[in-house]
């Protein structure tokens, strides 16, 4: 680690997540590398009194908290996933990777702290929200969007069947969508006349000049057709 203040003031987020605003005078103490960078874009000013050389021991502190914060930081997303699952939990919410590295840095604290970890966990079981497309790439689309493409995509191909068109709809597996069928014509010769009455009710059809059952059939059949 490296100390010294801000003098030239500028966002930074210390833990890869939250940004907090450095102002000018500012004391702080950031792993060496991040440091020097940081000074000699013109950000800081090492404190020439922490210049000393430090007790080997201390050093050896210092470096240690640095080697594994790079290697954390560097690790892929299924290395800091395996890491957080030890904690009992598989990790859930979004795939930020500064997100997940500060999970895995928490995990890794409470395994020093003497806390057993946890076998048998599915890393990837977690409820995780979709990372953002990388830039210039469409963003990936949602199950709901999904289902909306496939439910326009439906309702084509049904007005172009009854259009004579072909059904050129396909689902998430590439099969044609089934069209809706049109209700098949009820069987008027098998149905009693007072099912007749009824049915020809239902549709509005005047049946009141109809004395015997075909009559009354033609008398649907006409208000069908009308």
């Amino acid at each position: 680690m490296k100390t010294g203040k801000v003098i030239k003031a500028f966002p930074f987020a210390f833990d890869g997540i939250t940004i907090e605003h450095l102002a000018v005078g500012r004391p702080v103490s950031l792993p060496e590398s991040t440091f020097e960078g940081l000074e000699k874009a013109g950000y800081l000013e090492a404190d020439k009194a922490a210049a000393v050389k430090l007790p080997e021991e201390e050093q050896v502190n210092r470096d240690l908290i640095d080697a594994l914060d790079r290697k954390l930081s560097t690790a892929s997303d299924q290395d800091l996933k395996d890491i957080i699952a030890r904690s009992g939990t598989p990790y859930s919410g979004n795939l930020v990777h500064a997100s997940m590295v500060l999970a895995a840095k928490q995990q890794m604290l409470r395994e020093m702290q003497g806390t057993a970890p946890i076998a048998g966990i599915d890393p990837n079981s977690g409820v995780t929200e979709q990372p953002l497309s990388a830039p210039g790439q469409p963003t990936p689309p949602s199950a709901a969007a999904a289902v909306e493409q496939q439910k326009a995509q439906q309702e084509a191909s049904e007005k172009a069947s009854t259009e004579g068109g072909e059904n050129k709809a396909t689902n998430q597996f590439g099969d044609p969508m089934p069209t809706r069928q049109p209700p098949k014509d009820e069987d008027l010769d098998g149905m009693k006349k007072d099912e007749l009455e009824k049915l020809a009710a239902d549709r509005g059809v005047d049946i009141s000049a109809a004395k015997t059952k075909a009559e009354i059939i033609d008398a649907i059949h006409a208000g069908k057709s009308a």
